[in-house]
């Protein structure tokens, strides 16, 4: 809205979004380097997990997060308002966003078919996507042998951590089992490091297809197609894609499978690009906010990311066989089920999918 200009404000609606994804870039190329130099980094107080040497990675990844979101702070009470807010406001035309307005006999349909569609991709992305480099990837040809001896030193590393709970403090046994603790860990730290490297070069190559994806969405807006059409060119691939990365590409090695991760980075990302320019189009200007959140909250957040819990937990389990006998090739398995329901779905959506409306979109 800042921008009344319809090309300025696609334009620079692309390049905002683009930076989302470089950011995960930068993210991700940071975490490689975090796992080849940790030993190197000073500890500034972080706790250690079970006796280690060194804090685990994750704790410097996160203030990769953290240190960025304090300028954002202080940067954000000086956002210019639109025009458009502006003069409603000061006309007093502004109407007061309504939570029931969204379930309005105009507006109904809009809200819940906006709210599956973005459910949708939110399940595809944490039900599919975001398991891949800690769950999935372990079980990568190259890294396979790494998995199998990781099994072992895990499992007796919690019957060591459960014994040295259970005994006296300050007694010869604890200091004992603190001992074998530490060799425990120093056991698992070069096949850990190993399968980290790998599962970070794999979402770097989804972070890079992501980036592609929010590109060509940029492209494809100035194309003359309807928006039903738009988002059926980054949903129909995605029946084909999904089931073929992770039913296939998955057991050919890694190479295959980053590219196949590539592809389902790019479907994804794009479409959460495309719901950002959509959605403000169909709900009148003083809803736009409260739809928009509903849409990407309670359709997305709430209930998208859930598939993460149905993946992991419901599907893998079933094709297992033994709930306590889940290997990466079943979560595998169960993120290629869950994506192409996914997908499915989405499909089927888009069909009942309202088009913006020509004052809408002038607005």
């Amino acid at each position: 809205e800042v921008f009344e200009d319809k090309k300025q404000r696609e334009r620079w609606l692309g390049i905002t979004q683009a930076f989302a994804s470089v950011g995960g870039l930068f993210v991700t190329s940071i975490n490689l380097w975090i796992i080849s130099h940790g030993k190197d980094l000073p500890h500034l107080g972080l706790p250690l997990l079970n006796n280690a040497t060194d804090p685990s990675s994750w704790r410097y990844l996160l203030m990769t997060g953290f240190f960025p979101a304090i300028p954002i702070a202080l940067m954000l009470p000086f956002v210019p308002e639109s025009k458009v807010w502006r003069e409603r406001r000061a006309s007093g035309t502004m109407k007061r966003p309504s939570f029931g307005a969204l379930f309005s006999p105009e507006l109904r349909r809009t809200t819940l078919v906006t709210a599956a569609l973005s459910a949708c991709a939110y399940g595809i992305a944490f039900g599919a996507l975001q398991l891949t480099p800690l769950r999935i990837s372990p079980g990568l040809p190259e890294v396979a042998d790494h998995g199998k001896a990781m099994g072992p030193l895990r499992a007796e590393a919690a019957k060591l951590s459960e014994a040295f709970v259970a005994a006296p403090a300050d007694s010869p046994e604890r200091a004992e089992l603190l001992t074998k603790l530490k060799e425990n860990r120093a056991a698992q730290e070069p096949h850990d490091k190993a399968i980290k490297q790998v599962g970070s070069k794999i979402q770097l190559a989804q972070e890079f297809g992501g980036l592609t994806g929010r590109i060509l969405l940029a492209v494809l807006l100035v194309v003359a197609i309807t928006r039903r059409s738009l988002l059926r060119l980054f949903v129909l691939p995605g029946l084909i894609v999904a089931p073929l990365t992770y039913f296939y590409l998955f057991h050919q090695g890694a190479t295959a499978f980053s590219f196949g991760m590539a592809l389902c980075g790019l479907l994804v990302v794009a479409q959460f690009s495309y719901f950002g320019e959509f959605l403000p189009k169909v709900f009148p200007i003083h809803l736009r906010g409260t739809g928009g959140s509903f849409a990407t909250n309670v359709g997305g957040r709430m209930i998208g990311t859930s598939m993460a819990f149905v993946t992991s937990t419901m599907v893998a389990p079933m094709i297992s066989g033994d709930p306590a006998r889940v290997l990466p090739m079943h979560i595998a398995k169960a993120a290629g089920i869950v994506a192409v329901t996914m997908f499915g779905i989405a499909f089927l959506l888009s069909f009942f999918l309202p088009e913006p409306k020509e004052e809408a979109a002038k607005e």
